[in-house]
């Protein structure tokens, strides 16, 4: 029987960091989400939109859920054949690049995988020396650095999601 941590090879560089960044929402957030939300449900409800109040209500809901979630804490290894988050192996193999975003108030590494349909893999560099992170991908992947945030991150962000 193979030795697991062989499978996943040498240890190049590690960091401990949340899954997600974690928003702190002032009252007045909630006070505006509430207000636009029961106005846009009054809307649905006042033109007869079944559907749309339906849909504004699974939003709340979906909204409010998100809010409670609180996020894990995972170790993150890059080791010399592939990256490591908590106990998910991603092989370099089936990664194709990886670019850094620096915003105001996080950083985070994205990660493209090689298979179709398949998610960004985004990891949260805070605590970690990014060019050390950098540096030890370089010798695996390419790095797309024109890169930037998707365009729902930015309204996620936008909007303290």
């Amino acid at each position: 029987m193979a030795d697991p941590k062989q499978e996943v090879g040498t240890l190049r560089y590690e960091w401990t960091a949340l899954e997600f960044p974690r928003v702190e929402r002032t009252r007045v957030w909630y006070l505006v989400a509430g207000l636009v939300g029961l106005g846009l449900l009054a809307y649905t409800i006042y033109t007869r939109q079944w559907a749309g109040t339906a849909v504004v209500l699974m939003i709340g809901v979906v909204v409010y859920l998100m809010g409670r979630v609180v996020p894990r804490t995972f170790v993150h290894r890059l080791t010399s054949r592939g990256v490591e988050v908590g106990d998910k192996f991603y092989p370099y193999t089936e990664l194709r690049a990886f670019w850094v975003i620096n915003t105001s108030n996080s950083r985070t590494l994205n990660l493209i995988s090689a298979k179709k349909f398949s998610l960004l893999l985004t990891l949260q560099l805070e605590g970690a020396d990014v060019e050390k992170v950098r540096e030890v991908l370089l010798e695996f992947l390419p790095e797309e650095p024109g890169r930037g945030e998707d365009v729902i991150d930015r309204v996620g962000r936008f909007f303290r999601f």
